[in-house]
């Protein structure tokens, strides 16, 4: 059972601090440093694994602590390693999902993700989760890196799912400061839904109607912490398996196609 968190550095640190703390309660979440007590009693949470310093990051990945990451760590390192997923449980993703058997065959689903953070890994992940979460399992993807400057990084992606309708997908992360964008589209011949976090409501829109989300009156991480931290063993429920696994290999094969002149199959 979780009773402990431990924060890492990033910009969104004192959200994800607060989000512990409600469950928790504020004497049990520290941040991390590098003389911290890692146990099983202990949670992890680290926005980007990429930023820690290498002698952490190993000792982390050998404590029996539950690590929580902004971005899956590479494959074959770290088996309690858990890739959060807050917006498959709140928030605009979440509603959307559960609203698209009335979009009829779909034949285009698009994800895009602009974060002022750095660390393009963290910004990757939230696209392509919510690129399979609105359009099911990629079939392939064709992708390219962009560095453009010190903290600036952007990943353009575009491919199949496996019912072979498009799948694009846009990551880009340390941009300007309130250059924060998501934007979610999918289209089937029965509609559109959408969500574009520039709009002063959140909101799902289906052929020029605009439907309110009353989900995002809770904020996805807050969902995702009481969720993990209210259960014997911390892991995503078990409805959320398929879509975390297509989450996985998407993600895998969007980096890897990054370095790849030709399309990787998923």
């Amino acid at each position: 059972m979780i009773r402990r968190a431990l924060i890492g550095p990033g910009p969104t640190g004192s959200e994800r601090r607060a989000a512990y703390a409600d469950v928790l309660g504020s004497g049990q979440v520290n941040w991390l440093r590098s003389d911290a007590r890692l146990a099983a009693d202990a949670v992890v949470d680290l926005e980007d694994p990429g930023a820690l310093p290498t002698n952490l990051h190993d000792r982390l990945l050998d404590s029996d602590a539950t690590i929580v990451s902004g971005a899956p760590i590479p494959a074959g390192r770290g088996a309690p390693t858990l890739s959060a997923w807050p917006d498959l449980r709140s928030g605009p993703v979440a509603a959307m999902a559960a609203d698209l058997e009335s979009l009829g065959r779909r034949t285009m689903t698009k994800a895009i993700v602009v974060t002022a953070s750095p660390g393009i890994g963290p910004t990757a992940w939230r696209a392509v989760l919510a690129l399979t979460a609105l359009g099911g399992g990629l079939k392939r993807i064709a992708a390219r890196r962009q560095p453009c400057g010190a903290g600036f990084e952007a990943i353009y992606g575009v491919g199949r799912f496996r019912d072979d309708s498009i799948a694009y997908v846009e990551a880009v992360a340390g941009g300007p400061p309130g250059a924060d964008l998501r934007f979610y589209e999918a289209l089937g011949r029965g509609g559109i839904r959408e969500y574009d976090s520039r709009l002063d409501i959140n909101r799902v829109t289906s052929r020029g109607v605009a439907t309110p989300l009353p989900a995002t009156d809770v904020h996805p991480y807050a969902r995702f912490v009481a969720d993990l931290c209210c259960t014997d063993q911390p892991g995503p429920p078990a409805e959320l398996d398929a879509v975390l696994t297509d989450a996985h290999a998407g993600y895998r094969a969007l980096v890897h196609a990054c370095d790849s002149e030709m399309a990787v199959s998923v």
